[in-house]
């Protein structure tokens, strides 16, 4: 399978380097894409880097970060792509992992096991909106906001998620569990880092999730 790996990036600066530099330990540098989503000091890759930078000069958040590096993937004749965070808390070590279930599945997700390096308040919150999800549209995912996971192409047309920052993940979930019976999916559990525990999806970004997830199942 030809697999390329999307890192979106928001002010990451070296910490974009060093995720680059440990993922190209298991993928090909010329299948990295980096999509800076509008950084205030523009991003840049890794001196003689082969990986791919595509800048919005905006921001228009990780949602459209991740379609942008997607629709570039598959133009580019991916049959499959990974999504890494660039802030040093996904491990690339994984990646080979998720090239092995790819081939069986559409999604894979690497679901971070609950730690206790994690603020209690973010542990239940992820845990409650799994468990809504699940009720909602039938499909349980258990780290649900959790930005490392895969898909093919057949998956990402299916799905085309319209959140355009943190509800990209949730909604993710959401859609496929309307199209369960035409998508196949996986999930293996990752160790978790936090490089900042309070950096992420906020109060008010989960009540926009869960707003917005009345709209997803109605339409």
């Amino acid at each position: 399978m030809k697999i390329f790996l999307i890192i979106p990036s928001f002010n990451e600066g070296s910490r974009l380097h060093q995720t680059i530099n440990k993922a190209k330990k298991y993928i090909a540098e010329k299948n990295i894409i980096v999509v800076d989503d509008g950084s205030r000091a523009p991003e840049s890759l890794p001196k003689n880097s082969k990986a791919t930078l595509i800048r919005h000069q905006l921001n228009l958040g990780k949602g459209m970060a991740m379609k942008t590096g997607a629709k570039y993937a598959f133009s580019q004749k991916a049959d499959a792509i990974v999504y890494i965070d660039a802030d040093l808390q996904h491990n690339p070590k994984y990646l080979p992992k998720f090239k092995k279930l790819l081939k069986t599945n559409d999604l894979v997700f690497a679901s971070r096991r609950p730690s206790l390096n994690a603020p209690m308040v973010r542990l239940l919150g992820n845990k409650l909106a799994s468990i809504y999800i699940n009720i909602l549209f039938g499909i349980y995912v258990s780290d649900l906001l959790s930005g490392y996971r895969a898909l093919n192409k057949k998956a990402f047309k299916l799905l085309n998620w319209t959140s355009p920052r943190y509800g990209v993940e949730t909604e993710m979930v959401a859609r496929l569990g309307k199209y369960k019976n035409k998508l196949k999916w996986a999930e293996f559990p990752i160790e978790t880092i936090y490089v900042n525990k309070y950096k992420g999806v906020t109060i008010i970004d989960a009540i926009k999730i869960l707003t917005n997830s009345i709209w997803w199942k109605l339409s």
